[in-house]
Formats: structure tokens, sequence, C-alpha cells
């Protein structure tokens, strides 16, 4: 059964969330956030509520008779013989006789455990810590993301992620973040033995930091109604969703989506035998749900996959990305990707590890770009990175540039993707235009191999 990425997962979660609309993308975006140190005063939790430690600790000190403890207290004395009712119960108090001389009234003293719990909840007192936190910008709140998962904004902006907007700019002030929103924040993370009383000051870090999201990109049928979702942690965020629309929606993040282009046809032999997307896309979210409810399993080997069964079937827009890492991490002889335009938010340092691996194994790669003289949608550090590698590799890797190109190919041993789908620049393409893009995966050693010499050909013929 296969492994499927976080989008393809959150595609079978969410595709059908909004009736009337499909989901044509799911993008990578930043959510800005403010990691902040709130020197606070906190208390952790006693065993044993306030009037009840009152009560112990007053007995101590020698007030004897509820009355008088009440009058200490400016309580009832009903309520304060409910709580001395308790700590009987919990074997803390006992009546004693009365002093020799006094008024002939019972009056209270401490067990040994009483004196135990009266002396373990005064040793619990305030202290002054240092809260670590981070504040989200754009609901300009505290909230209960870890800090470990906030990246450097230039990290995020290199990656090619959407940035989305912050509520206002400045730091946070001293004031914005309560006592009591610090101790739901603790709550919410586990941390439920400590209450924090009091927010001495707030301390902000001077570098800038984002929270990795996904951005979900619905549109109507006409393709003329856009909507989005945010998903935080894996689930839809409807509080970030309304602030969104405040900010203009996807026209404010400059997002558009386009009319599905016509799918590139097969040869009539190979239409025939090509299975659906309706049937594909079925069978995947029914694979889908058993990962969703199993436990993470084990990662494996990229060699020791088995061998792919022969398969001419659709590929939807979220599986094209699959088949790009499964050509990077599996391909054993060959890898052949061509492509209009190069960025770098696909040409990583990962990507570019993961294609060394595959180098260092003799695979031999070829990949082509080029989609005409202007060349305004391509990344050069991402071509340099990759002549780069060619340079340590020229037996094994060729990077071509072509007088133009409209094909969009990945081929690798004897797997063949044809499709409209821009399998370099489909993430950090400044045009922030969706659309749904079905292709064909044909899984065939005898059409891999012809396909893969006449590839090879067009682009000898078509090199700049």
């Amino acid at each position: 059964m296969p492994t499927f990425s976080e989008d393809s997962l959150l595609a079978v979660r969410f595709g059908n969330a909004r009736t009337g609309f499909d989901l044509v993308g799911i993008v990578d975006a930043a959510l800005p956030v403010a990691r902040i140190t709130a020197e606070v005063l906190a208390q952790d939790s006693k065993d044993i509520p306030l009037l009840e430690e009152y009560v112990l600790r007053l007995v101590d000190q020698g007030e004897r008779t509820p009355e008088s403890i009440a009058g200490f207290l400016g309580l009832d004395v009903a309520m304060v013989n409910q709580t001395v009712a308790v700590l009987f119960g919990s074997d803390d108090l006992r009546w004693t006789a009365p002093v020799p001389g006094t008024a002939p009234v019972p009056r209270l003293r401490l067990t040994e455990k009483g004196r135990f719990t009266a002396t373990k909840a005064a040793a619990i007192v305030p202290v002054r810590v240092s809260q670590s936190l981070v504040f989200d910008q754009m609901l300009w709140r505290a909230s209960p993301y870890s800090r470990r998962s906030t990246i450097a904004r230039d990290v995020a902006t290199e990656a090619g992620m959407i940035i989305l907007p912050a509520a206002r700019s400045g730091p946070v002030e001293d004031g914005e973040v309560t006592a009591e929103e610090i101790t739901t924040l603790l709550q919410e993370n586990g941390n439920t033995t400590r209450e924090v009383l009091q927010v001495k000051s707030i301390v902000q870090t001077r570098s800038r930091h984002v929270l990795p999201v996904k951005l979900l990109v619905y549109a109507d049928a006409e393709r003329a109604d856009i909507e989005l979702g945010v998903v935080i942690d894996g689930e839809l965020s409807d509080r970030h969703e309304i602030e969104l629309i405040g900010f203009g929606g996807a026209k404010g993040l400059g997002i558009n989506v386009e009319p599905e282009p016509e799918r590139p046809l097969l040869e009539p032999d190979l239409e025939k035998a090509r299975i659906p997307l309706q049937e594909v896309t079925q069978k995947r979210a029914e694979q889908a749900a058993v990962q969703l409810n199993s436990p993470a399993p084990l990662p494996s080997e990229p060699e020791d996959r088995e061998r792919q069964a022969e398969e001419i079937r659709a590929i939807g827009v979220f599986e094209h990305p699959e088949l790009l890492d499964e050509a990077l991490t599996s391909a054993r002889k060959r890898i052949l990707i061509v492509s209009p335009w190069i960025t770098g938010a696909i040409v990583t340092t990962a990507f570019v590890g993961k294609l060394e691996r595959r180098l260092q194994r003799g695979v031999k790669v070829d990949i082509a770009y080029g989609y005409d003289d202007s060349e305004n949608r391509t990344d050069p550090n991402a071509i340099r990175r990759l002549n780069n590698l060619a340079a340590r590799y020229h037996e094994k890797l060729h990077v071509v540039r072509l007088k133009s190109n409209h094909a969009k190919i990945l081929l690798f041993d004897d797997a063949w993707v044809t499709t409209s789908f821009n399998w370099l620049s489909f993430k950090g393409d400044p045009d922030r235009t969706y659309r749904v893009e079905e292709g064909t995966l044909i899984r065939n050693r005898y059409k891999s191999d012809i396909y893969y010499t006449r590839y090879l050909e067009l682009i000898d013929d078509n090199r700049r």
C-alpha cells in the first residue's frame, strides 16, 4: 500500500469540506508569529483548596473554633463549618478538650497528617519565572504553538511560502498577554499544575519568525469564486480564515484559479486501458483512510521498495509531488525531467541531496528546462545549484536549457508520467495561479523505453 504525503492526506480529509467548491490547491504558507518571553509571578497548584489551607494554617497558629476562624477570614460560619467537616473526613483535624479555666467549648487541633498538609501547602509560594510563548501576529494573541515548530521568516521566503498578513506591525506590548491567557495555554499544552498570577513584563526576540501552515485553495465550478482554508497543526482554523477574509482573502494574497488545462492524450491503446481519475481517487481515499487511522509505519529504505506492477491510470494534482519524490528516492537506473521553469522552492537542499544520492548509486539523470527567451520565472540560483552538481557528476547528470518547451514530463525507470503539471516550479512561482491538473502514469518497461529515447532525441534537437 502506498504511503501518502501530508498534502494528499489533507486532500482526502478536506477535499469535500466546501459544498459547491473544489479543492484545487494546497499551498505552503507562513503564519507570522513572535517568540516572546513573559516574566511572570506563578505558583504551582496545591493539593488542597485555598479555604482548607487557611483553616489548617489558622488552627496551627492558635485559632481553635470555627467561629474565630470565620471572624478572622470574614466568612460565614456555616461555610467554615463545612470546610472543617471536610478536613475531619480527610483526617487533618480533630476535636480536643477545652483548656481548664476556659469556656467548655471543644477546640480544634491538627492531626499529624494535618500538620504535614499545612506545612506542605505553606511551602508552595509564588515565584518569579520566565515563560516562553509563541504570539500569533495575525490573531494578535498568545497561542499554544510549539516554539520548536517556528522557523525564521527568511527561511520561509526562500522556500517560496506565502507569507500571511499580520494584524498590525510593531512589538508585543506589556499588557497584551494576561495571566489568565498564559495559564490557559499551559493547560492546553499539558501543564495543569501551574497557575500564573501576574505578568510582570514581555520581552520579544528581534528576529522575525513564522509558523509553517497549509493554505487550502477552493474554487467554484466556474473558477470565479475562491475561498481559502488555513490548516494549523493538521486542523482547519476558522478564526484564521475569518481574519484572512478581512485582509481581502485570495485576492489580497494574489491567488488566482484558472480552468484546468486539457489533459495530454495518449495513444489509442493506452487511452483505452487507462483507469479514469474518479476511480483512482476513490481507491486512494480508501487507502489514505487506513494510513490516517493507523500508527505511523517505520520508514523503509527506498531501495527496498518492491517493484511496482504495470499500470496505466490517471493521477490527480496532489499525487504529482509524490511521484517526483518517488523518482528522487527510489529510481535505480534513470530519471528524466522536462519542465518549462525551475524554482528554488523545488530545487532545495533536500532536493539536491536526494538527487546526489541517486547519482552516487549510478542513476543517469537528465533535466531539461526552458520556455522561451524570457526566463523570469526560472530561478538562476536553482539552475546554478543543478549545474554545480552536474559539474561533479558530468557523466551522470545533464542539465539542458531548451530553445522552447511546453512539455511537462517525468520518467524514471519503468514509469512514465505525462501531464500539464510543472514538475520543477509547482512551488515558489510568484505567479500564484492554481488549477486542477490531471496526468497519466504508465508503468510499463516497453513504453517507457520508447518514450525515454524519444524525449532524449527531442532534447538534443531543441537544446539552446
